[in-house]
């Protein structure tokens, strides 16, 4: 595993670097910006490319270096061993203020040049990965593979994004193969090993029942609420059929313009977006994320037809069992990990999902607001939500 493919998927540590060699790395108190060592006039084509060629070759040449610490530091003595430790949190600081940042800064225009460049691609991967554009992420760790079947940053990045649009078997063979390789990291790829084979028969099942709801018709149909917000325009549909309480208060709180002008008030790249509390609404003097509606309701993500989280669920957000309220979230792929099976006592309720503007719902950012709410279609009955006093 080099030095190069760890840090570009964010898994740079002593621990999954060294085994056996317990260095220290030295972080920046304040990392100098990329704009310290850069002249006002932009640089030339040519220019740049040479920066480019220059970047990537000190690359290669702390790599190389680092292989041989590695291989000398476990014969050094201590005083050999503070040498190369101290090396080493030199290199890992030039890199962390020079080379990497410039190399960032520079990679989506150097690969609009030259497409073939695997590691232009791989920065642009990672940055397509934290902004939530898996599919992006997903071609480039495919161009990557092709050319590199064992590419760290590329089994891991790349594992995750096929999870992430519902490529389960592609992405469960990226996974397996990274472990396989010792390439597996814990804090990316590693989460998603297990769930990525268990997804392949769940996303098969929610498939069927997504064909099912596209066929019905008049009455039928599944409600529909379309969120305004600063960023775009998002499309709920809303699972009535496995849980019609919640969609039930979902609507009635809805249809009350409850939502209008409520923030986003947690937003978790890789993950999810949070709204719904009244104390993100302007002159609001209680703390974000702790408000609600007055009342509880009760989860339904323990009955037998509950629906799992995938990309685009629009999920309950509670702070223990049946406490929820108003607060949701939308996530950004499949989160197991709030399913019943992995969470028996604190899962949260699926009941709905993003239909149109998965783009937005991806983009979302910390408080961005929801200009309004309306439901656009509903069943022909009264949406009245069985309630619990507040907890």
């Amino acid at each position: 595993m080099s030095l190069r493919a760890l840090w570009l998927s964010g898994l740079f540590s002593v621990g999954c670097l060294w085994a056996t060699m317990p260095l220290t790395l030295v972080q920046a108190d304040d990392p100098a910006s990329a704009d310290d060592s850069v002249a006002e006039d932009a640089p030339s084509a040519a220019e740049e490319e040479k920066t480019w060629e220059e970047l990537v070759a000190r690359l290669r040449e702390i790599e190389a270096r680092v292989e041989v610490i590695r291989e000398e530091f476990t014969a050094a003595d201590a005083a050999g061993q503070a040498t190369l430790r101290s090396e080493f949190n030199q290199l890992t600081m030039e890199l962390q203020t020079e080379v990497y940042p410039t190399l960032a800064e520079q990679a989506v225009s150097r690969l609009e040049q030259f497409p073939e460049d695997l590691d232009a691609a791989e920065l642009v991967m990672q940055q397509m990965y934290n902004a939530n554009r898996f599919a992006d992420a997903a071609r480039l760790a495919d161009m990557i593979l092709a050319e590199k079947p064992t590419n760290t940053a590329a089994l891991n990045f790349g594992g995750v994004s096929h999870f992430a649009i519902h490529d389960f078997a592609i992405s469960h063979e990226l996974l397996a193969l990274a472990q396989q390789e010792g390439s597996l990291a814990p804090e990316v790829g590693g989460q998603y090993l297990e769930s990525s084979e268990t997804y392949i028969e769940l996303w098969e099942t929610e498939q069927a029942i997504r064909e099912r709801e596209a066929a019905a018709e008049g009455d039928e149909q599944l409600p529909r609420v379309l969120f305004k917000t600063t960023r775009g325009e998002i499309l709920l549909e809303l699972f009535e059929n496995e849980a019609p309480n919640t969609v039930a208060n979902f609507i009635s709180l809805v249809e009350e313009e409850y939502y209008n002008g409520l923030k986003f008030h947690r937003v978790i790249p890789n993950f999810m977006a949070q709204g719904g509390c009244p104390n993100t609404r302007p002159g609001a003097a209680g703390l974000p994320g702790s408000g609600g509606p007055g009342y509880n309701i009760p989860c339904e993500c323990y009955a037998e037809k509950a629906r799992k989280h995938f990309a685009g669920t629009l999920s309950m957000a509670h702070a223990g069992r049946d406490s929820g309220g108003s607060q949701f979230f939308i996530t950004h792929l499949p989160t197991p990990h709030l399913d019943p099976e992995m969470r028996p006592d604190g899962a949260h309720t699926v009941f709905g999902r993003v239909v149109e503007g998965m783009d937005v719902a991806a983009a979302l950012e910390l408080g961005d607001v929801i200009e309004s709410a309306e439901v656009v279609r509903k069943r022909n009955h009264p949406y009245e939500p069985m309630t619990l006093a507040p907890q």
